[in-house]
């Protein structure tokens, strides 16, 4: 039930049908070629992509656009490297219309938080699901009936319990710092899945907006 599954034939169908080859991927070594380190870094890579696939199905994604679509305003938001991928999501849905952003600063997170309403949406990102910062800003917003979309490990957290919609990152455990890589991999593959269903939902629109940005910026730069 921590790992989201509904059900043990649920966990036992998933098992049967990952790739055979993912718990055969060794951890890098030191003493390994550069051929040998390339080569599980494709795979471990891989490897997160077929699981964040698997952990998120369909109708999360969807609900997740239709969210996105009718919120007024959007504030994303998240710590330390989290933060990066929270202000490149907020300036990808920014470039083709909807009015997103995103702040490295708690207290101005929190004053804007506490300036919106259920028309609004609130998107978290945490690797841990248990920063003290961003539990806090779930809390606002469930104090002001915001919807949170949630992007955190699959394993339940704390940020589960105030979080209208999980979107679940995993990241491979190792003995280098790649576990850490892998999560950020998993996190910007959910952001382009979201992104770019999005940006089908009303592909002529949002092309009009992007290339109309576009010529905005060349226009300036020159």
């Amino acid at each position: 039930k921590k790992l989201g599954y509904h059900s043990f034939r649920e966990l036992q169908v998933d098992l049967v049908h990952s790739p055979a080859s993912a718990a055969s991927i060794e951890d890098i070594a030191v003493n390994e070629s550069t051929k040998a380190t390339n080569f599980k870094i494709t795979k471990q890579y891989q490897e997160i992509i077929d699981l964040t696939y698997a952990q998120n199905n369909d109708a999360v994604i969807e609900e997740t656009i239709r969210r996105i679509k009718e919120a007024r305003r959007i504030l994303i938001h998240g710590i330390g490297n989290s933060n990066l991928f929270a202000k490149y999501f907020a300036t990808q849905l920014t470039t083709i219309g909807v009015v997103a952003s995103s702040s490295s600063n708690n207290h101005a997170i929190y004053s804007t938080i506490a300036c919106y309403t259920p028309k609004d949406l609130v998107i978290l990102i945490s690797e841990s699901g248990e920063t003290p910062e961003i539990l806090q800003a779930a809390k606002i917003a469930q104090a002001y009936h915001v919807p949170v979309i949630s992007m955190t490990r699959a394993v339940k957290n704390k940020l589960y319990d105030y979080s209208d919609i999980i979107l679940r990152t995993v990241n491979r455990m190792s003995q280098t710092r790649l576990e850490t890589m892998t999560m950020r991999c998993s996190q910007l593959c959910l952001i382009d899945m979201i992104y770019l269903n999005l940006f089908k939902t009303d592909y002529e629109h949002y092309l009009d907006v992007l290339d109309n940005s576009r010529i905005i910026c060349s226009t300036k730069d020159k």
